[in-house]
């Protein structure tokens, strides 16, 4: 990744981050600003690069989006219950789901042909179970 699409990246991330700490009392609110940023993310990079995201690439660049909306409204549904805890919890998933966002994006730009695949919720239940298992042996 690029220097300039680190620092967008990490740019756009802290802002996610902060917008979804501060509007968490109100479970879903974030979602609001959130999501265009996440999009906005995704064309600035794309027109840093001067090239455009293939059909396949904005599919998994939505689901990313829109899955990472339902994961932080989830949790608000939740953990939001707890004063520190859930703000806490928002504004982590805001910045972990931009930031991988924008290295998805980054990644998908290099091979406009044949973009990598988005990392699904099973991806990241194995990672977490991998990492318990291998800490128990």
């Amino acid at each position: 990744m690029e220097l300039g699409a680190r620092l967008a990246t990490h740019a756009f991330s802290a802002g996610a981050a902060g917008i979804s700490f501060i509007v968490q009392p109100m479970p879903g609110s974030d979602q609001l600003f959130v999501i265009p940023i996440q999009y906005l993310l995704t064309a600035s990079l794309a027109k840093e690069r001067g090239a455009s995201l293939s059909k396949a690439a904005w599919s998994q660049v939505h689901q990313i989006i829109w899955g990472g909306g339902a994961l932080r409204l989830m949790l608000g549904l939740t953990l939001g219950l707890i004063p520190l805890a859930g703000a806490v919890t928002n504004a982590i998933t805001a910045f972990v789901t931009t930031e991988y966002l924008g290295h998805y994006v980054d990644r998908a730009l290099d091979n406009p042909d044949k973009p990598p695949p988005a990392l699904s919720i099973q991806d990241i239940l194995d990672s977490i179970t991998s990492l318990f298992t291998t800490r128990a042996r």
